[in-house]
């Protein structure tokens, strides 16, 4: 402290007038930067008030900024509403295309598609006996005036047959990429409306039964009842032929052996 005082005493006057101006300009600066950082928030909030007092006054000009408002609310809740509505209807369709699927997979429609295909698609190449003979055996199942040509442009033919006394288009279109092969089956009305659309893998050896299969697209109608049937009566006519199959053995025993039954009445 007494050093300073010392070296403020050895200033001269000129050098003290010197100093007191910069202690001066120090504060005039502190100052005007404090004014020009805080001089925004208040002139905001000033001319805020006079813009709220002529909106206040003016009743043309609230009326419109009170529309607005509201205007602004309705659309708010149209769209909180458009917003649940559209979260609904992905839960509906969601939970309607795993039923369809579900009905699909269950009772065994993309497999039905695919014996219909592999049955029928050489169909053209078979003589008229074999061709008549086929028919004998696709009647059993409900089919008749069936009809094959191929697709123009693609690895795939169209089948048109009669299922229960409705007309059916089936498109099957093979795909035979390097690791996966599979038929894509496209079922259509008489009028060319899309029913289901099914992929199918065949097995890797004689490609008749499926593997995997998977429904692209389904529609809800009466076609769903004509293909279970077809179905079932798939079923049924294997079942006979698994029967008539085991029931060979019998058949031959009886042209071995030949049994008198009546006389084997006579002696009870």
């Amino acid at each position: 402290m007494n050093q300073f005082l010392t070296r403020l005493n050895n200033l001269s006057f000129g050098q003290f007038i010197l100093m007191g101006s910069s202690v001066l300009v120090a504060f005039f600066l502190t100052a005007v930067l404090w004014q020009i950082f805080r001089a925004p928030r208040s002139s905001k909030k000033q001319a805020l008030e006079p813009e709220k007092e002529f909106v206040r006054k003016d009743p043309i000009l609230s009326q419109a900024l009170n529309k607005a408002d509201k205007l602004e609310d309705l659309l708010n809740k149209d769209l909180q509403n458009l917003k649940q509505n559209l979260s609904d209807e992905r839960e509906n369709i969601t939970l309607a295309v795993q039923v369809l699927k579900n009905v699909a997979l269950e009772k065994k429609l993309p497999q039905t598609l695919f014996q219909i295909y592999s049955e029928t698609k050489s169909f053209p190449k078979k003589s008229n006996e074999a061709q008549k003979v086929d028919m004998e055996w696709h009647r059993k199942v409900g089919i008749s005036d069936l009809d094959v040509v191929p697709i123009i442009g693609q690895d795939g033919i169209t089948i048109t047959f009669v299922l229960l006394r409705h007309v059916y288009h089936l498109d099957a279109i093979l795909h035979n990429y390097a690791r996966i092969k599979f038929v894509e089956l496209i079922l259509m009305a008489s009028d060319h409306k899309k029913l289901m659309v099914a992929r199918v893998k065949p097995d890797g050896e004689m490609g008749r039964f499926a593997e995997e299969n998977a429904v692209m697209e389904m529609s809800n109608g009466e076609w769903v009842d004509d293909l279970i049937a077809c179905r079932l009566l798939m079923d049924k006519r294997q079942s006979e032929l698994d029967l008539l199959a085991n029931h060979q053995e019998v058949e031959q025993l009886k042209k071995k052996f030949r049994f008198n039954f009546s006389s084997k009445k006579q002696l009870k």
